[in-house]
């Protein structure tokens, strides 16, 4: 009995010790392939970031394979259709997205993913059409898919003869043989293009009958003799009218006898600006057509002469007509959005171009029809045939281009961050320099924060799964790149603004928002302005003219300025303990001041007219600014000031944006150049005086908002201009009377 005894008790020990290992080596194992999926995990996401969709799919799939029903598998099946989406395989993406939510419906990654189903199934829809289009546009016309109207290429332009950026401006002259684009003379019979004058000329226009073109320059507005066969000038220059007319378009009479525009202010002669007159080409002699308080612009003559159009902005956009001779002028529409109006040849319709749609309000009847041209293939309207019969359209060869651009700090041309994804002003480094976070939309419409790799991998949208009533749109990041601001438009026009924890590893929100500011009043016509404090706990904000600090956790927001004038540019100081910010009393007069955080003791800094400031030093002791054609610092205990640089000797006429250095030692500003304009250089001036530093010279893009990364070796701006999308330039014409006939269905 004993002996029985100790066997049972011997297999039961054996067991027990075989049940121990067996689960400590199960518990191993299930650790040991957590381990391999996270590594898998993070080797996929690199793949993907370098648009190495092919093994990152496949590294996605083993992180599934060692860890299935697990958050991770989750989060790689979602990041498998993320990459079949980019690779353009809409159809396995969409798939990859169906079984996600078909498996795991309960998750919280299924609310990102039914947005991802709706955005493939867009994109499949846009590159379709693209498909469609391009096989036709082969053929040298194409079948407008949404209206069935026939529209013909024309006109290719490629190499020298590629010049036209866009169609703004650019009009056909009265014998179809020559296009004005700015002052350069675009022959149609294949020649290469010539400058009209030699010297300032913009918004060029052909009169009626082709003898004559003008154009507004510096000083005034201008006319010049022409041969109809050859657009060589025919005569000298002749100045018609003096002042600086540089903006909008003067409009021929039908006689070419007049010319319609919208005046500028003449104080000397008690002429306020802003108001419809016409200049007599023969004597000079000027007709106020318009006396009304608010602006006009865009006046066009009516084909039969007797009537002006022109549009003008008071709560809202609207058209009117009036004689032209003067009189009562009558209101016809509201477009509502900024655009022109044009005449159809016949008088019968007005014309203008809002939203990428074509509006064509109708005099007789009051009749509204509109159409939306494929834009894709044939551009913008920009003209009418010299038979009057059809609309012409023109596609540049060019996209304008709003990008984001680093810089090293000791020389060496740019590097475009964004790639193909346009990127707008305002934007964060990253703390480790490795990273920046700046808002934007690609191609496929995909809009919001995108995270870009200063390394030059694939840029990443940040997915804001957020839940608030309202459609989200994100403002700026903190500077620890922690949190997100965002806002929603209530239906009263104020703004609720939010706060969203956000990881830059994963590119996206990571837990929900909280309101921080209920109401935000930010004035008609302009954006929501944020300022974050450096550790990212609060934000500077401007609600009704004043300076408001709300609290990231959601706190009540505190009002810490109160003055007669409009508050602009609030800025933190380094040290979190003071923000300046800008008292707008007029255009030309602003004041400077400096608040504390904690008691609200403002003081003032001085009165910079124009300028503005535009950087804390590092320390949080001196203000680098921008007036009177100098740039100084500002000491903010004792508003003692230090010349560092004089405009002139930077050739500049003015500052857009000044930036510090990490470690206080330099400065990095750009601005308007004397001779290249807006496209001139970066210059960097070190702040114990020496000689400046020039950089991007060769960059000819516009350049605004600098920063310099964490590390300070780079210098990060913003640029915008034209840049070559495609091959040629196309031009297209379109029968009106079939536009009318399709757009009255």
């Amino acid at each position: 009995m004993k002996k029985i005894t100790f066997v049972l008790l011997t297999i039961c020990l054996i067991l027990g010790i075989i049940l121990v290992v067996s689960g400590l080596t199960l518990a191993d194992i299930a650790s040991e392939a957590n381990t391999k999926a996270e590594q898998h995990f993070e080797k996929a996401n690199e793949l993907l970031k370098r648009a190495e969709y092919k093994g990152a799919i496949a590294e996605y799939k083993k992180v599934v394979d060692l860890s299935s029903n697990s958050k991770i598998a989750q989060d790689a099946q979602y990041w498998i259709g993320q990459s079949h989406f980019r690779a353009g395989q809409f159809d396995a993406a969409q798939a990859t997205f169906a079984k996600l939510i078909e498996e795991y419906p309960a998750s919280a990654i299924v609310p990102v993913t039914k947005l991802m189903v709706k955005r493939v199934r867009q994109a499949k829809e846009n590159e379709e059409i693209r498909r469609t289009m391009n096989n036709a546009t082969d053929k040298g016309f194409i079948i407008a898919p949404d209206t069935g109207v026939k529209y013909t290429k024309t006109r290719t332009f490629t190499g020298k003869k590629d010049v036209i950026e866009d169609q703004v401006a650019l009009n056909l002259s009265p014998n179809g043989k020559f296009l004005l684009y700015g002052k350069l003379v675009v022959p149609l019979d294949g020649s290469e293009p010539f400058d009209l004058v030699d010297m300032s000329a913009e918004r060029c226009i052909w009169s009626p009958d082709g003898r004559n073109v003008a154009f507004y320059s510096e000083d005034g507005i201008c006319m010049v003799p022409v041969s109809p066969e050859t657009a060589r000038l025919t005569g000298p220059v002749r100045k018609l009218l003096d002042g600086r007319y540089g903006w909008g378009l003067v409009s021929w009479s039908p006689d070419g006898e007049k010319l319609a525009f919208r005046r500028t202010s003449d104080k000397k002669k008690e002429i306020s600006g802003g108001d419809i007159w016409t200049l007599s080409v023969k004597d000079g002699s000027l007709t106020q057509i318009t006396s009304d308080p608010a602006n006009e612009f865009g006046p066009a003559w009516s084909p039969d002469g007797k009537t002006i159009v022109y549009a003008i902005r008071k709560d809202s956009l609207s058209f009117w007509l009036v004689s032209a001779e003067g009189g009562a002028p009558r209101k016809i529409i509201e477009p509502g959005g900024r655009c022109i109006p044009f005449w159809s040849p016949d008088g019968k319709w007005i014309l203008y171009t809002l939203e990428e749609k074509i509006h064509i309000f109708g005099l007789n009847d009051n009749q509204e029809l509109e159409i939306i041209p494929p834009r894709e293939v044939v551009g913008d309207f920009f003209s009418w045939s010299p038979d009057g019969g059809k609309m012409l359209f023109y596609r540049p060869s060019y996209g304008y281009r709003y990008g984001l651009k680093v810089v090293s700090a000791s020389g060496g041309p740019p590097f475009d961050i964004g790639r193909q994804i346009t990127l707008y002003p305002e934007h964060v480094w990253s703390p480790d320099s490795k990273m920046i976070v700046a808002e934007g939309g690609n191609e496929d419409s995909h809009y919001g924060l995108w995270v870009s790799p200063l390394s030059g991998g694939e840029p990443v949208l940040l997915e804001m799964d957020v839940s608030v009533d309202g459609s989200p749109s994100p403002i700026s990041v903190s500077p620890n790149v922690e949190k997100l601001a965002f806002d929603v438009v209530r239906d009263d026009g104020t703004d609720d603004l939010f706060v969203a924890p956000i990881s830059l590893q994963e590119a996206r929100t990571t837990g929900p928002a909280i309101k921080v500011f209920d109401g935000l009043y930010r004035g008609l016509g302009t954006n929501v302005t944020t300022s974050w404090s450096p550790n990212g706990s609060k934000i500077a904000v401007i609600h009704r003219m004043d300076v408001w600090i709300a609290s990231s956790n959601g706190d009540k927001p505190v009002q810490i300025t109160k003055t007669p004038g409009m508050e602009i540019w609030p800025g933190w100081s380094p040290d979190g303990r003071m923000i300046n910010y800008i008292v707008r009393h007029s255009q030309t007069a602003r004041t400077s001041y400096v608040v504390s955080v904690s008691d609200g003791k403002t003081t003032k800094i001085l009165d910079t007219g124009p300028g503005r400031i535009h950087t804390w030093s590092p320390d949080s002791k001196k203000l680098a600014i921008e007036s009177e054609g100098l740039i100084s610092f500002v000491s903010v205990a004792d508003g003692g000031t230090q010349q560092i640089a004089k405009l002139k000797d930077l050739n500049l006429e003015r500052v857009f944006y000044i930036s510090w250095s990490p470690d206080g030692k330099y400065i990095a500003c750009v601005g308007k150049h004397i001779e290249k304009g807006d496209a001139g250089p970066i210059f960097i001036i070190p702040v114990e005086g020496g000689k400046a530093t020039t950089l991007v010279t060769n960059d000819t893009s516009y350049k605004y908002l600098l920063h310099w990364s964490p590390d300070g070796r780079w210098i990060s701006y913003n640029s915008e201009g034209p840049v070559k999308v495609r091959p040629e330039g196309t031009m297209w014409e379109a029968d009106f009377e079939e536009i009318l006939k399709k757009a009255s269905r």
